[in-house]
């Protein structure tokens, strides 16, 4: 999130000088293109007969091509640089406006937005209308940070496609990969890798219970596969799924310790407490009653345990519906960046900064500082990933074929995603014409007439 001196101070005019000089080097580009396609590589194959001109003609045609695809890319960057240089303009003259209007009218503004009276003022009982100058400076500066915020996050998402445009030469395949949520540019995302983040190691069966928890309750997928992420239990990333002899060996082994030395153990693969999963309970009875009428929160601490560590779709469903009753109170939980840290501590200080900062961390301290960059890092990655999944087969599989014909042949392709639904990665080989210099493999040598003896 955009904090109000972060916007305040934004400088749109180095996004536009970037954006020119990217225009001025895609002519060049062009150009280059241009010589290169009818100018040389035409002259080579007037003048130069035989396999070797062949080759030579179809080496240039190839550089024509990565000097069409590189000013594509850099016009895409310049449209880039150009709209979130629009938008923060926009957005900056909306807070400036504002911030001017708060001076007048004697109004705090806190870095999140939010505008308060700077003195105490005399009101009438049940009147509120001493508070509608901050109301009306925070609705503006709000929505110009929230204007500001979506800016960057769509910027960021394209320069993501547009770098993955440098394993890309075929001009065509180029700006197909600059539609937007076109299956090249999801896959083209997708095969930077995660940044070094472990991945969402569960099986199958519980992104179907995540798909059903938050249609049951309203929280979305994203927020629900990042509690998963970041909640993994140590013995998930030894073999995947849930099943096998260390992931069980696990369970018994986090029961045990809530039976003996630490009944305060978080359980289940969305680390909960056994106190706070019965208090989830009792909030909602109706959706954790049994069809043979066992209410769940009923049963004893160690039925409770073992039914948590044992069930871990139901982990996802205990998730959700906890998350459900962190929204009902709106106050710092406006988000689901803002419902991510809660989940971990819900306490009127851990609100209360949430309302002053909002979605921005690095104001923050200590873990929910930690927590709050975790979400950063993981979201453009479960993004990611559920757009991939959102594919057919069929387009994700054309995005397969894609990769490899602009990969060279005998090259591994590969698109990995911070999260399977099913299986493993995509993968798959080059099928690209061989770089420059690779050997090909030569006839072995002829078969010899066996020694008479």
């Amino acid at each position: 999130m955009v904090s109000v001196s972060e916007l305040k101070q934004a400088d749109p005019g180095k996004w536009r000088a970037a954006a020119d000089d990217a225009v001025a080097v895609a002519k060049q580009c062009d150009g280059l293109a241009t010589h290169a396609r009818e100018d040389v590589a035409r002259t080579v194959n007037r003048c130069w007969v035989g396999e070797s001109g062949r080759a030579a003609t179809e080496r240039f045609v190839k550089h024509a091509d990565d000097y069409e695809t590189s000013a594509v890319a850099l016009r895409a960057m310049a449209k880039v640089y150009d709209d979130l240089a629009d938008a923060i303009t926009a957005a900056q003259r909306d807070l400036n406006s504002a911030l001017d209007y708060a001076r007048t009218h004697d109004l705090k503004v806190e870095e999140s937005g939010r505008v308060q009276l700077s003195h105490p003022v005399m009101a009438p009982p049940g009147s509120t209308e001493h508070l509608e100058p901050a109301n009306h400076a925070q609705g503006i500066i709000v929505e110009a940070l929230r204007q500001a915020a979506q800016a960057d996050t769509e910027a960021a998402r394209a320069l993501r496609t547009i770098e993955g445009l440098t394993a890309i030469s075929d001009p065509k395949l180029a700006k197909e990969a600059l539609t937007p949520g076109s299956p090249l540019a999801i896959a083209l995302a997708l095969s930077g890798g995660v940044d070094g983040l472990h991945p969402i190691n569960v099986s199958p069966a519980q992104f179907a219970a995540v798909n059903r928890a938050s249609a049951e309750t309203g929280i979305s997928r994203k927020l629900l596969l990042a509690i998963l992420w970041q909640e993994q239990q140590w013995y998930q990333n030894f073999s995947p799924g849930l099943t096998g002899p260390l992931p069980v060996g696990g369970r018994v082994f986090d029961w045990t310790l809530q039976q003996t030395i630490k009944p305060d153990k978080s359980l289940g693969i969305t680390h909960m407490k056994p106190e706070t999963a019965r208090d989830v309970m009792h909030r909602n009875q109706t959706a954790f009653t049994l069809p043979d009428g066992t209410f769940l929160g009923d049963l004893g601490d160690a039925e409770l345990t073992k039914y948590i560590e044992e069930n871990p779709n139901e982990d996802i469903r205990l998730s959700a519906y906890h998350l459900s009753d962190l929204e009902r109170n709106r106050y710092g939980a406006r988000t689901d960046k803002q419902l991510f840290t809660l989940y971990a501590a819900d306490t009127p200080e851990v609100r209360e900064l949430n309302e002053r900062y909002g979605d921005e961390s690095s104001s923050r301290g200590g873990d929910i500082r930690t927590r709050g960059e975790h979400w950063d890092k993981v979201e453009p990655h479960l993004d990611d990933a559920m757009a991939w999944y959102a594919l057919t087969d069929e387009q994700r599989a054309t995005a397969m074929r894609q990769l490899e014909s602009q990969t060279p042949a005998g090259h591994h392709v590969s698109i990995d995603p911070i999260y399977h639904e099913g299986g493993g990665p995509s993968t798959g080989t080059g099928t690209g014409p061989a770089e420059p210099g690779t050997p090909s493999p030569g006839p072995g040598p002829a078969p010899q007439p066996p020694r008479s003896h």
